[in-house]
Parts: C-alpha cells; structure tokens; sequence
C-alpha cells in the first residue's frame, strides 16, 4: 500500500512540475512575441560590463539608462525591392535588433544603417535620420535609430538628427551614439509629444558581434 501511494505521489509531483514547466514556456514565448533579440540579460544598474548601454533624456529632464550585459548579433543583409520600396536593385543593409534592461522597464532598440559593414572599418561618422531606407531616399543615406518601450509595449520614439560614429574590427563592431527625438522647441505646426512617453535624446554606445 505504502509502494502504491509512493508511486502515485510521485506521478502526481511530476504531472504537476511538467505543467509548471509548460506554463513558464508559455508565459516566455509570449512575453516576447514581437520583441526581436535576445531577452535583455544582466541585473542592476547599467555599467561598463554592459555591451549596450545607452542614456535616454526626457523633456522633464530625468533620465533613464538602459543596456544588456551579452554581446548581441548585428548583420549585413540583402534586402529585396519589394522589402524597401527600392528600385532597380537589391540593397545590402546593416542592422541589430535588441532587447534592452531598466530600472523601470524593458526597451527594444533598433538600429538600421542604408548600407553594408566590412569585418574591418575605419571609424566613421554617419548621420542618423528617420528617413534613411525610406522610398526615395538615396542609398547609404544615413541611419534610422528606433527605441520602443515594453511593459506594457508603446509606440517606438525614432531618431530625426544626430550622429553615429562607428567602427568595426575582425567582425567585432562598435558605435557612439548621439541623436534626438525632436526637431526643437514644440510650435503652433509641431505639437510635442505624448506626455506619457517623451525622450527627447538618445547617448551611449553598443558593441555587437557580425
């Protein structure tokens, strides 16, 4: 009888660990639906050990960092005509997709450059600008820099001016950033953003992996 009731505790602790299990996989899977990257890693403030790592400026001027501990992956691709509304050719992009860590909250950064990265580059500094890629807009014409909160997810902030300076070594690729959200000063024909999500600058630095 004891044997009986040891089996059956034991089939009733697996079953239950397995449905545990099971839901932790699902709670996972969709809390990151639609965030592109790795899961932001590392714990606590921001730091030099984090290899994104960025400063966002807000009109209240409070700022807030955000920043993952691991490497993440950054790459050249070609994209179709159909993709970018590009004509005649396929063109070769630079891109990384990021999920980033806060005291507050998580960010998914995202940036694309109008052209393709050796493995080994001298530093260069390139716009950033909203409309790079866009139809029409010349190729290599500068950089767009998205940065989307999450919890609960919100509209992205891209960009509009500023500069990224980068460089690549043996496929190990680093930029500084300093951009903007804004043109300046809201107008009768600019109307500021939203209260609830605002920053008006972008600084920092990441460093990714071809």
């Amino acid at each position: 009888m004891n044997r009986r009731i040891a089996i059956v505790a034991g089939g009733v602790i697996l079953g239950i660990s397995v449905v545990a299990g099971a839901t932790r996989l699902v709670a996972y899977v969709a809390d990151n639906v639609g965030a592109p990257g790795p899961a932001a890693t590392g714990s606590g403030a921001c730091g030099s050990s984090d290899s994104v790592n960025i400063t966002l400026e807000f009109a209240d001027l409070h700022t807030e960092q955000a920043c993952t501990r691991d490497r993440p992956t950054c790459s050249n691709q070609t994209v179709t005509d159909a993709q970018v509304g590009h004509s005649p050719t396929s063109v070769s992009e630079f891109s990384l997709d990021n999920q980033l860590r806060s005291t507050s909250r998580r960010y998914i950064f995202f940036m694309r450059a109008g052209t393709a990265f050796p493995t080994d580059m001298a530093q260069q500094t390139l716009p950033l600008d909203g409309r790079a890629g866009m139809p029409g807009q010349p190729q290599g014409a500068g950089v767009v820099l998205t940065i989307t909160p999450r919890d609960p997810q919100e509209d992205g902030e891209t960009s509009v001016s500023g500069t990224l300076t980068i460089s690549s070594s043996r496929g190990v690729v680093h930029g500084e950033i300093d951009g903007s959200f804004t043109n300046g000063p809201p107008r009768a024909d600019r109307p500021a953003p939203s209260a609830h999500w605002s920053p008006e600058r972008i600084t920092g630095s990441f460093t990714c992996n071809q």
